[in-house]
């Protein structure tokens, strides 16, 4: 069976990482986008979507580890191999502990 050639978006949010990932998906690759609150993938998820793309959203703390692997292990398990790695957190999150 064929598996999707994967993009994975951390930090997809209303701009870059938003770009990125349209762009991603009209050359084929299916977007995996992530932000910390999911819900604020909407708007992104549906132009991916209307313009014909895979996309599938998922919430996840890039600060997070444990999230991170378990990220990854989802989508290689579920979704395709991941191709293209783009890290692209908001500037301004805050590190606990530093």
């Amino acid at each position: 069976m064929a598996r999707d050639k994967v993009c994975v978006v951390i930090g997809a949010g209303d701009a870059t990482g938003g770009a990125i990932a349209r762009r991603f998906a009209r050359e084929g690759y299916t977007a995996v986008v992530t932000r910390r609150h999911a819900d604020k993938l909407q708007p992104l998820v549906a132009s991916i979507a209307s313009a014909g793309g895979k996309v599938h959203p998922f919430g996840s703390d890039a600060r997070d580890e444990e999230q991170v692997v378990a990220l990854f292990q989802q989508i290689e398990t579920e979704i395709g191999d991941v191709e293209v790695f783009v890290f692209n957190p908001h500037a301004s999150i805050a590190r606990s502990g530093r």
